[in-house]
């Protein structure tokens, strides 16, 4: 049997941590003429362990409400015994601490190279700091919000606009229209893969007054939120680097249709793996954990897959134009 703690920390969920990240280098490169490996390796590690820490928050609070249980959840490692919640807890407070530590010395170390001014150094922290607590209270507490339906706006917020736009602005970026919409279609992305897994859990969340907005949706309704959710996620993403593609060629007089068809078709085997899940997915019931957990994965990748492109081609169009 696999560690405990690495079941609980989810590993396949952390593609989608890692990319907004992904997305923030990509708008640096396209901005920045040479990247801070040291603050991009801190804003990697904040991502990745709000993450984990989010995930350990989950497994906690659904157990402590005994939701878990009620679905029968042989892979939360609290319901099977094999951590206990004293451990848990403890983990969760030293977690927390390590990312807020890290956090913090690399706002600083962002702040002393020039990259940070004192306003953006301390607005980031203290979104920083909410993301800690959001993280924790998704369902710990009486109050948890991600049992009042607010867990997708959340998500939205803090893996999707935070991470693209904070982590472009600790890498000394600035935000523009291009990077707005990138950070949209990662929140929405992002959404849509909490979204199946609120969709996998409705009955049982339904029993245990679990209110997502799948449990207010119900099936159906859910099924085209999520239509939606992947539409505008993956047009976010490309219209972002449309944008970058209009900029570069904004004082020139010629056309540049051929650019932007070979964009979308640099992209386009992305649609169509996210709109074949989206099939797979419709064609299944709630509470089938067998065949809806590995959507999860394949979304979380394919997420990393379109972020993934979008950075190549920064990246390429860096080393051959450089920064604009």
């Amino acid at each position: 049997m696999k560690n405990p703690w690495i079941i609980s920390a989810r590993p396949k969920t952390l593609p989608l941590a890692i990319s907004g990240v992904i997305m923030a280098l990509s708008f640096a490169l396209q901005q920045i003429d040479i990247i801070n490996w040291y603050v991009l390796s801190g804003v990697v590690f904040v991502a990745v362990g709000l993450q984990v820490l989010s995930n350990f928050a989950n497994d906690y609070g659904d157990f402590q409400k005994g939701t878990d249980q009620l679905a029968n959840r042989v892979d939360r490692m609290l319901t099977t015994g094999a951590i206990t919640p004293s451990k848990m807890k403890r983990a969760l407070w030293i977690l927390s601490f390590i990312v807020f530590l890290v956090g913090i010395s690399t706002l600083y170390y962002s702040f002393f190279i020039g990259n940070l001014s004192p306003i953006s150094m301390f607005g980031i922290l203290f979104l920083g700091v909410l993301g800690i607590l959001a993280a924790l209270f998704y369902t710990i507490g009486k109050k948890a919000y991600g049992y009042n339906g607010l867990g997708d706006l959340m998500v939205f917020v803090f893996f999707g606009l935070i991470p693209v736009i904070g982590g472009l602005l600790v890498l000394g970026g600035t935000i523009n229209t291009g990077v707005v919409l990138g950070s949209v279609g990662v929140g929405f992305l992002s959404v849509a893969v909490l979204n199946t897994n609120n969709y996998r859990d409705l009955e049982t969340d339904k029993e245990s007054n679990k209110q997502t907005i799948a449990v207010w949706l119900g099936e159906k309704n859910t099924l085209r939120y999520q239509k939606l959710l992947l539409v505008f996620g993956f047009l976010g993403i490309v219209s972002s680097y449309v944008f970058y593609i209009n900029q570069l060629f904004k004082e020139s007089t010629s056309t540049h249709y051929l650019e932007m068809l070979l964009v979308f078709f640099v992209f386009l085997p992305t649609a169509v793996f996210l709109g074949r899940y989206f099939a797979e997915m419709e064609g299944l019931k709630p509470n089938n954990s067998k065949e809806i957990n590995p959507l999860l994965k394949r979304f979380s990748l394919t997420t990393l897959l379109l972020c993934g492109i979008h950075l190549v081609l920064s990246l390429c169009l860096h080393d051959i134009i450089g920064p604009i």
